[in-house]
């Protein structure tokens, strides 16, 4: 159960990620002066797909899908920690 549970989670990964590549391609297309603030999602989604395409195909060691995951998992609490920034400088009326 646990199995299955893991993988529809990375199935649902690889959704999000792709969702985040077309938003990212559409916001680019309606701020494309502002293209470079969609670089760090696009990045995160891109390397999300890479990481499972690479696990679903069974080409990693399991050393480096550990090292890759937490990669990515850093590359997402950094993301959330820029919003958070973000949010916090937009409240202060910056």
């Amino acid at each position: 159960m646990i199995a299955h549970a893991t993988l529809l989670l990375q199935w649902a990964s690889i959704a999000a990620f792709a969702v985040t590549l077309a938003a990212a391609w559409r916001g680019v297309k309606k701020h494309p002066r502002r293209w470079v603030f969609f670089l760090p999602p696009v990045v995160w989604a891109a390397a999300g797909i890479a990481f499972y395409v690479l696990a679903f195909a069974g080409v990693m060691s399991p050393a480096a899908f550990i090292l890759l995951g937490a990669a990515h998992r850093t590359m997402g609490a950094a993301l959330i920690l820029a919003m958070v920034l973000v949010l916090l400088g937009e409240g202060d009326g910056q």
